[in-house]
């Protein structure tokens, strides 16, 4: 993906496509006819663009996605280098088009992985920043990024937010594992050259040489632990096998020459960000290339650092960097609070001719102007506005790259055109001779970098400045009722003419009136009138001294964009019925695979069963068996000698065939194991329909709230399937096993859930509210009861105890009279008994020990028949509680 990603949106001329062509020849690169892009060819008719390389991979991974999740993946942050331009996003996002991917950013891996970083490490960000500088080392390029993590205060929420900010990066396009994995793949080729002098040129075929790539890739992972390995490959070239011992001081001669370049990007990342090496806190690696020492080492000296930190899965942190970015932009998931922010690589500049201007207003002549809007990393995404105050007709103007003195003459040389784009900005007369009466302010352009780095101009605007003048601020309540009412500015003389008119007319009428009145009410009526001629003056002085109020009026221009440089691509359509049909082609093959897989399970399985399970040999007839042997023979030849390039539809259509010749002694095999069981759960359903209707049947009418043509239905449907099952069991029972069974599964399972059905049905009906108040009713009743019979049986044994207290009361005075010889006796007998019920106890508890453990068995005593037989009340209907919870249970 990443080599993809290098060759996207360059021209066919561009150095990097002629070195990848000497490198492989047996590939066929052309020119677009229409963009100069480059094209892969695959035969006569069809050529896929770099492009549609890049979608197809990102349609697998959708398909990767979409199968793990479990859910379709319909948008998707795409990863990019941090140093692509605008033409290389805007490819990315063709190709996220092409692939049918909804684009939610275009997302740097630096980014991405330092919010990874950010997240799984659980870094306690302070006001104080803690720098760290990632080092990626690719298999196409080279980037180093420095990176603060800090506390920073929102400027609308106006609290401390965690905050990533990218401080500074460095970049190096062409230096990657890639380029070591060619020469040492080159280095094995002359290796197999000097074994086998004779043979023809092992770099014209290029299966050898992609056998050799690999291998290449091993043997420096190895290398990279340790000091020599053999690189072997069986059938190289020619059926010759190849094996060469290679040791790390040989590989690293022959990258001698790139492992000084490791340090520029470094260097340059840590002056961009403006920060001193001490300054660092750790330095993180990211990359398969970081494994090997010698590259460790040049990042060292970079940096003027004591150690290397590990611990980032080089697989997956720019892939969960981006995707806890996807999650904290949805309104799905709830993240950590962690603002990203990014920082813009390459600065941009917009030009335009600035018109000088005469005394009398005439131009008089044009002056280029080149202002840079966004410098080297300036925070993204921003929006920023250029104002132009001289043009009053169409005018356009030019966004570009400028300033790139920082870059190396390499890294210069790689962009194809600085120039990205000319607006051209319309209708500006005809704004202005619309608004003639107001004052101009200018043409304000909003031109921003969003989060993707992508440069787009949002709107170009004119703004005019008028006065509204001797105009009294209203409140809003009469806003809202001019509003409503129709009332506007403009009928304000009006408004004050008919308030004169009636003033006028008040006047009149207030005459007539103080002629009838008395001379009182005259005064009342003079100091009324003078009231209102001072209210009247006080609002003429305010409307004097009310100010002149500007009012800002904005114009929306029309805006036309010439895009310059490699054409976009305007139409994806081609493209997406190229990867349609490869998705068809792959679909197919798949299905191919799958449909001969199960033929050949089913065969070898099959083959093996019959010979082994007797069980299938006395499920079949001696005709069955015969002709399911010959027709798994026949199948066995033909997978092995004429099956190779069928479709699916031929393997499934021969799968139906031969199921047809085994399912009757499949079927009765299956028939034959699983009746046992279901015979058994259709008679314990049986068993609780019965106890059911015997629970019921044991309850009163008067507590039962199911019909009686529901319980006969339920009776009836309980015997009409016993005796089916009692009649069909007998007639299988006579069968022979190679016989089709009479007793079928599926019949035993439909009547079982017909039957479950009227069961649960009625055990789960609604119980009525007359049967819970008749229930609580019963409650109540036994409670009470036995509370009453606590408190008898209470009272009883409190009068027996005055009784017993009477009596030994009697007992003690007679016993008074007795002398003391009398208690000494029975003091001295007592212990005497207590000595010989000791000794018992000891010989009891030696003939225990003896008789290994057991107590002795106590021997019943038997008692006579007359004793053992007792009267049995006579059965009846149970009334009680219990049964009438039973539908409850």
């Amino acid at each position: 993906k990443q080599w993809y990603q290098r060759r996207v949106a360059i021209t066919a001329g561009n150095p990097v496509v002629q070195e990848y062509k000497e490198r492989f020849p047996y590939h066929t690169i052309e020119a677009d006819p229409v963009r100069n892009t480059v094209v892969f060819r695959h035969d006569e008719s069809t050529f896929y663009s770099v492009e549609e390389l890049l979608a197809m991979q990102i349609e697998f991974a959708v398909q990767l996605a979409t199968k793990h999740g479990e859910a379709p993946v319909k948008k998707a942050i795409i990863c990019v280098p941090p140093f692509f331009h605008q033409r290389e996003r805007e490819a990315m996002l063709n190709v996220a088009e092409i692939a049918g991917v909804q684009v939610m950013q275009l997302m740097t891996t630096t980014s991405a992985i330092a919010l990874q970083y950010a997240v799984f490490r659980n870094i306690k960000m302070t006001e104080k920043p803690m720098i760290v500088l990632f080092a990626t080392v690719g298999s196409q390029f080279t980037t180093a990024a420095v990176v603060s993590y800090s506390q920073v205060k929102d400027k609308v929420t106006k609290e401390q937010v965690p905050t990533v900010q990218v401080m500074g990066v460095g970049y190096d396009r062409g230096l990657g594992s890639y380029e070591m994995d060619i020469r040492l793949r080159e280095h094995l080729a002359d290796k197999f050259t000097e074994k086998y002098p004779k043979l023809p040129d092992i770099r014209k075929n290029g299966r050898a040489m992609k056998k050799l790539q690999k291998e290449a890739r091993k043997v420096k992972t190895v290398l990279s632990a340790n000091q020599d390995t053999y690189a072997q490959v069986e059938s190289l070239h020619q059926d010759k096998d190849f094996r060469v011992k290679v040791t790390r001081e040989e590989m690293e001669n022959l990258f001698a020459d790139l492992f000084p370049r490791f340090q520029a990007p470094f260097v340059d990342a840590i002056n961009s960000a403006g920060i001193s090496k001490p300054e660092i806190e750790q330095v993180v690696l990211f990359g398969g290339g970081t494994r090997i020492p010698k590259i460790q080492e040049q990042i060292l000296k970079a940096t003027d650092q004591k150690e290397l930190h590990k611990y980032i899965n080089t697989d997956e942190a720019a892939a969960m960097g981006s995707a806890f970015m996807a999650a904290s932009s949805s309104s799905v998931f709830r993240t950590k609070q962690i603002k990203l922010r990014d920082a813009n690589q390459f600065p941009f500049f917009v030009s335009f001719n600035k018109l000088v201007l005469n005394e009398e207003g005439a131009v008089t002549e044009e002056k280029l102007v080149n202002k840079e809007l966004y410098y080297r990393n300036n925070g993204i995404p921003q929006k920023k506005a250029m104002t132009y105050t001289k043009f009053t007709d169409d005018f356009h103007f030019n966004v570009s790259y400028g300033n790139l003195e920082h870059l190396s003459e390499r890294q210069a040389s790689e962009f194809a055109t600085l120039p990205l784009m000319m607006v051209n900005v319309k209708g500006v007369k005809d704004v202005f001779n619309q608004h003639h009466d107001k004052t101009s302010k200018g043409i304000k352009a909003h031109i921003m970098v969003d989060d993707s780095g992508l440069i787009g101009v949002e709107s170009v605007e004119a703004i005019f400045e008028t006065i509204v003048a001797n105009k009294t601020e209203t409140g809003w309540m009469e806003s809202v009722s001019n509003f409503f009412t129709g009332n506007s500015d403009d009928e304000g003389e009006k408004k004050e003419e008919k308030k004169e008119e009636a003033k006028e007319g008040e006047k009149k009428e207030e005459e007539k009136k103080e002629e009838k009145k008395a001379d009182g009410e005259k005064a009342a009526e003079e100091k009324k009138e003078e009231i209102k001629k001072d209210a009247k003056n006080e609002t003429e002085a305010k409307n004097e001294a009310a100010p002149e109020k500007p009012v800002i009026v904005k114009e929306v221009l029309k805006v036309e964009t010439v895009h310059f440089g490699i054409p976009r691509v305007s139409d994806t359509s081609v493209s997406k019925e190229k990867l349609a049909a490869l998705k068809k082609i792959d679909d197919d093959k798949r299905a191919t695979e799958q449909a001969r897989n199960n033929l050949e399970s089913f065969v070898i399985n099959m083959k093996d069963t019959l010979e082994a399970d007797d069980t299938y040999k006395a499920a079949s007839t001696p005709e069955e068996m015969e002709k399911m042997k010959e027709a798994l023979s026949a199948e066995t030849d033909w997978l092995e000698e004429d099956s190779w390039g069928e479709t699916y539809v031929v393997f499934n259509a021969r799968l139906a065939k031969i199921e047809d010749y085994c399912d009757p002694v499949l079927n009765r095999v299956k028939e034959m194991k699983a009746r046992p069981a279901a015979i058994a759960e259709l008679k314990n359903t049986f068993n609780m329909t019965v106890q059911f209707l015997a629970k019921i049947a044991n309850t009163t009418e008067e507590l039962r709230y199911h019909t009686a043509t529901e319980l006969e239905n339920l009776e009836k449907l309980l015997n009409t399937t016993r005796d089916w099952l009692d009649k069909t069991a007998k007639e299988q029972e006579g069968l022979a096993k190679n016989v089709d069974p009479v007793l079928r599964l599926e019949a035993m399972q439909t009547k079982n859930k017909a039957l479950e059905r009227e069961l649960y049905y009625l055990v789960r009906k609604p119980i009525p509210q007359w049967y819970k108040d008749k229930l609580n009713k019963m409650m109540e009743a036994l409670k009470n009861s036995t509370v009453k019979a606590e408190e008898a049986k209470k009272s009883e044994s409190t009068e027996e105890g005055k009784k017993d207290e009477e009596k030994t009361d009697d007992a003690k005075t007679e016993e008074k009279g007795e002398g003391t010889k009398e208690g000494e006796k029975s003091d001295k007998e007592g212990k005497e008994a207590k000595e010989e019920k000791s000794a018992e106890e000891k010989v009891e508890t030696k003939e225990e020990k003896s008789a290994e453990g057991e107590k002795p068995e106590e021997t019943p005593v038997e008692t006579p028949k007359e004793e053992q037989t007792e009267e049995k009340p006579k059965k009846e209907k149970s009334t009680d509680c219990d049964s009438a919870l039973i539908p409850l249970l």
